[in-house]
């Protein structure tokens, strides 16, 4: 739960105190944004609405790089078991 504040205080110290990372703060002003909008909204105004949701393409991808059969347009799939992503001519694979 702390490792994005010691990265940020590692930042700090590796630029000998002149310049504090913006890139890691930014980082974890947007994650903390995206988890307060997906997850503790909802919650506080229930009734199931949705704020903020991850994009279909962007979870499909993540799916398929995992090895993870991607489901059809209804999201139905033929089984639950993952299939094997081929992996030929792609880097590190």
């Amino acid at each position: 739960a702390y490792l994005p504040y010691a990265y940020l205080v590692m930042g700090y110290a590796l630029s000998n105190g002149e310049v504090i990372p913006m890139d890691m703060v930014h980082g974890m002003f947007v994650g903390h944004l995206y988890y307060y909008l997906s997850c503790v909204v909802p919650t506080v105004l229930g009734r199931g609405k949705i704020v903020i949701w991850t994009p279909g393409v962007l979870v499909d991808l993540c799916n398929w790089l995992e090895g993870r059969r991607v489901g059809g347009p209804d999201g139905d799939v033929d089984g639950n078991e993952p299939i094997l992503v081929d992996t030929d001519g792609v880097i590190g694979g």
